[in-house]
């Protein structure tokens, strides 16, 4: 049989941990580009009222209805035929 010789000397090292500062980071840069956004997308609290608001000038505006066409001339009838007699 063949010898079976597994690998004992492996060594493996741990290297150093991080905190993640890099991702933290880019969500939060994310978050707030979100939120600002949002802020501007539905509307920025006094940017818009909904109150209707009358032009400050005085509009007068006249409509003319048009004119009825003229009625043509009625067409000269044929003379009805004569009856023989």
């Amino acid at each position: 049989m063949p010898d079976y010789d597994p690998k004992t000397d492996i060594h493996v090292t741990a290297g150093p941990t991080t905190g993640g500062g890099g991702l933290y980071f880019i969500v939060g840069a994310l978050a707030v580009a979100v939120l600002i956004g949002g802020y501007f997308m539905l509307g920025a609290p006094g940017l818009h009222s909904n109150v209707a608001r009358a032009p400050d000038s005085n509009v007068n505006v006249t409509v003319e209805q048009p004119r009825a066409p003229a009625q043509p001339a009625p067409a000269n009838p044929a003379p009805a035929p004569q009856r023989q007699q």
